[in-house]
């Protein structure tokens, strides 16, 4: 006689389902309990400030948010977040938010917030789109860099204190010049001001633009080692002194090369009277070999030279100057110099004292 085991029924079978899947959904709410529970000790022990915000609301912050604002946990939670960002930067935050939000691409940003004592601190922070409670929320985290901004403040204000005594003493040494050749009095301001305007139509930056200026305002500081007589002779200058005067450059930038300027400034003024064809002085360098600060300081000198009255001829004129260079494009001058200086001059009504 074959006996037959028992079938188990459908509800004990689905009762042991039931119970497996209580365990699993156990086991992941304890891993997740966990996960949790590391989180917030993190946060926690964090030097950063740990935030979630929920329909623009505060809903937890970490002990190093707190000591940031000077705030309570209970003070901060339910408020808007942008309660405590500076008035003055709080379009801009919610724009940033806005934009990060919607493009997915997270990038820290700085701004800055008021504490509870009414402080300005700066902070730099990140925001990304998380979950809270089954519901869309915005994690971010802070840190504080107010010292890192007054630091940076700091040194603009030192930087900025030095560049106004270096453009100090660079003006006190183009007096000099002038003083001792009355005749070419203002031509360095004027040069500089033209080389300065042609570099800004070539599209220089402005670090280079400040190299022009400077080097421009000095360009002649070697002339001072030139003998006055030979400075303001009224005649045509004899072989001998137009060698002298052509010592200029290179005395400038043996007076030059040892100040620390944050630009070739040395170099500039040893070029200024370089040309494209190798025919200038002192090193005879041609094309690509003379910097361009050099070169475009060299067309601006021929224009006021001509341009002004000296001792030993009438001043010559501005048009007889633009057909100069013109003239000599690509061969003595540089083509895009030319055509920049010709464009402010003909197009633009460059104001030329």
């Amino acid at each position: 006689m074959t006996t037959q085991k028992p079938l188990r029924s459908e509800p004990v079978l689905e009762l042991e389902i039931l119970r497996q899947r209580i365990r699993e959904l156990e086991a992941r709410e304890s891993q997740r309990r966990e996960v949790e529970d590391l989180y917030r000790n993190v946060a926690n022990s964090s030097y950063t400030g740990f935030y979630i915000v929920q329909n623009r609301k505060l809903q937890f912050v970490n002990p190093y948010l707190q000591k940031l604002t000077g705030y309570r946990e209970e003070d901060l939670l339910g408020r808007d977040v942008l309660d405590f960002v500076h008035p003055e930067d709080r379009k801009a935050v919610k724009e940033i938010i806005v934009n990060i939000l919607k493009t997915d691409r997270y990038f820290p940003f700085e701004h800055r917030i008021i504490t509870r004592d009414g402080d300005v601190k700066w902070i730099m922070d990140s925001i990304s789109p998380i979950s809270h409670n089954g519901e869309p929320a915005v994690f971010g985290n802070a840190l504080d860099i107010t010292e890192r901004k007054q630091a940076a403040e700091e040194l603009r204000l030192s930087l900025n204190k030095l560049k106004k005594t270096m453009e100090s003493t660079v003006q006190a040494m183009s007096v000099i010049v002038e003083t001792r050749d009355p005749y070419t009095s203002g031509h360095q301001e004027q040069v500089s001001r033209l080389a300065r305007a042609i570099g800004e139509e070539m599209g220089l930056s402005e670090e280079r633009l400040q190299a022009i200026h400077m080097s421009a305002t000095i360009h002649d500081i070697g002339k001072i080692y030139v003998p006055a007589e030979i400075l303001s002779k009224p005649g045509k200058l004899s072989d001998m002194e137009f060698q002298m005067m052509k010592t200029h450059p290179e005395v400038g930038y043996n007076i030059l090369k040892t100040i620390e300027f944050p630009y070739p400034v040395a170099m500039i003024v040893y070029q200024h009277h370089e040309r494209m064809n190798g025919s200038g002085y002192p090193l005879g360098l041609t094309g690509k070999d003379i910097l361009m600060e050099a070169r475009i300081i060299g067309v601006a000198d021929v224009i006021d030279a001509m341009a002004s009255h000296r001792p030993y001829r009438a001043a010559i004129g501005i048009e007889e100057a633009m057909d100069e260079i013109s003239q000599n494009r690509g061969f003595l001058y540089d083509p895009l110099v030319v055509n920049a200086c010709l464009k402010l001059f003909k197009e633009k009504g460059f104001p030329f004292a």
